[in-house]
């Protein structure tokens, strides 16, 4: 009866994927089909910042260099690059590449882009990605102009990027949608291009041919993608569902993935799935945790005994299921890092933790608020919002605690500690900000020495718990089911999915 009645409801949808159907009787399947849950925040790649964004943003498009399925950093847009002795300066020369109307992508759409996202009349939450070039943060602060940023278009085929000190991992960077490019020209004539599937523009893999708000959004195939002839599927439909509603899809043969890195598996299913041939666990470079407000929750000995008020191993063990790893700290490990519960009336104390509603979240938040209640006698009252409220109330510091996590863009530890960087920063939202570790993450800039850096780097780890902004609880992993005869999808441990060789045998 329930499987009636959610047919019946997803009519449609289901209609849009019809004519994929019977082309795939035709032919090997070319048309692959996921959730994304919601209507993401932004198709706007320069204002991405929410997972769903960010994945449709490298879906769409290409950088000046890409990760491929080792984790390997190669050229993209860039066809080749070379480095300064002193590795401060970047020379990128680009090969022949067409935006999705045909137009040639040229270095000066970088440069343009870039110093559109460091502008100070440019609100996104991505500009402190570029503050390693020279200038950047200074630009940003309209204590310099942005002629004086090292963004330097030499011809329509070369870049040079001068860094304001070294940086061991600008590769990296470079693969992340705040270094995406935009089409200058369409930009210049229409600010608002990426609001409607009649004028957005791109130069991925695939471009955006359908977009019903809260309903579906379609990909085809980007006949001008530099790669194209590597590019197998025709067709991503991206349908936005409930939890409970994917697994039915699923189970129906109507999707093709489901659960990470877009949506969660309900925890009471679990059980049942890790038995299943298209269940998989992978690992996540994130963590989740709880932010404080440390405005309005000012006693750090306090914060402190929150740390040590809950037992981590047994919320990921017997409460989530899912082979999270507990831990303490915020940057991953591979082994569990529980503390000792400590025993404290707060009785006095009232707090609130605000959390998104979802089945996973909700259940946590409800073991965390036994936990405070058995060891530190504290009554936790628990306010559940949606996705656009919480990040409203988190960017205004309008809570006490907030359930959040953080899921790193690229492998390596600063992109964890980057985010506590300043308080000011639409990244932190927890008041706090400390010198001696924003001296430290500097610091860790100019070192080339594997060892020596990862030393720094956990020093500015020890002061951010030590301060307790943040209160780590476990390492993310990522719970999904995948048709057995989808290939080469390759989903990477920064939640990023991508579908460039993905194919159906």
């Amino acid at each position: 009866m329930l499987k009636k009645i959610f047919l019946i409801l997803c009519i449609p949808t289901l209609f849009f994927l019809t004519s994929c159907k019977k082309k795939d009787k035709e032919k090997t399947k070319k048309c692959l089909t996921i959730n994304i849950v919601s209507e993401p925040q932004s198709l706007y790649p320069l204002k991405a910042r929410d997972l769903v964004s960010l994945n449709l943003a490298k879906t769409f498009f290409d950088g000046l260099m890409r990760v491929d399925n080792e984790g390997n950093i190669l050229p993209a847009v860039a066809q080749s690059y070379n480095v300064s002795e002193d590795g401060k300066i970047y020379t990128f020369f680009l090969r022949d590449s067409f935006w999705s109307n045909g137009e040639k992508l040229t270095a000066d759409d970088f440069e343009y882009t870039w110093k559109k996202v460091l502008s100070p009349s440019f609100i996104t939450p991505n500009a402190t990605s570029l503050f390693v070039i020279k200038n950047a943060k200074k630009a940003k602060e309209k204590k310099v102009s942005l002629d004086e940023v090292g963004i330097k278009t030499i011809d329509d085929k070369t870049l040079k990027i001068e860094l304001e000190r070294t940086c061991p991992y600008f590769l990296k960077l470079l693969t992340q949608g705040a270094f995406f490019a935009i089409n200058k020209n369409v930009d210049q004539k229409n600010k608002n291009w990426a609001l409607d599937k009649s004028s957005f523009v791109s130069n991925g893999a695939f471009k955006l041919s359908e977009w019903k708000k809260n309903d579906i959004i379609e990909a085809e195939k980007n006949e001008f993608y530099w790669d194209k002839d590597k590019v197998k599927l025709e067709k991503i439909s991206m349908l936005m569902l409930t939890n409970d509603v994917e697994l039915n899809m699923f189970e129906l043969n109507e999707l093709d993935i489901a659960g990470s890195p877009f949506s969660t598996i309900i925890i009471d299913s679990l059980e049942n799935l890790k038995k299943d041939k298209n269940f998989h666990i992978k690992p996540y470079f994130g963590t989740s945790f709880l932010r404080v407000n440390t405005k309005k929750i000012k006693d750090v000995d306090f914060r402190q005994a929150l740390v040590n008020s809950f037992d981590r191993e047994k919320i990921v063990k017997h409460i989530l299921q899912g082979e999270q790893l507990s831990s303490s700290r915020l940057i991953p490990v591979k082994k569990s890092k529980n503390v000792p519960i400590i025993k404290k009336d707060y009785s006095q104390k009232e707090i609130t933790l605000t959390y998104m509603g979802n089945d996973r979240a909700h259940i946590l938040a409800q073991a965390l608020q036994s936990e405070l209640k058995k060891n530190l006698n504290i009554d936790l009252k628990l306010l559940v919002v949606e996705r656009k409220t919480f990040y409203e109330k988190l960017s205004k510091l309008d809570y006490d605690l907030a359930l959040s996590s953080w899921i790193a863009d690229f492998d390596d530890p600063i992109d964890f500690l980057n985010v506590f960087k300043y308080k000011d920063s639409s990244t932190s939202n927890t008041g706090w900000e400390n010198q001696e570790y924003i001296e430290l993450l500097e610091k860790s800039e100019n070192i080339l020495d594997h060892k020596k850096r990862e030393k720094t780097l956990k020093k500015a780890e020890d002061i951010l718990l030590k301060d307790v902004p943040i209160i780590p609880i476990y390492h993310l992993t990522q719970n999904f089911l995948k048709k057995e005869n989808l290939k080469d999808v390759f989903i990477y441990p920064s939640g990023f999915i991508d579908f460039k060789y993905a194919y159906f045998e």
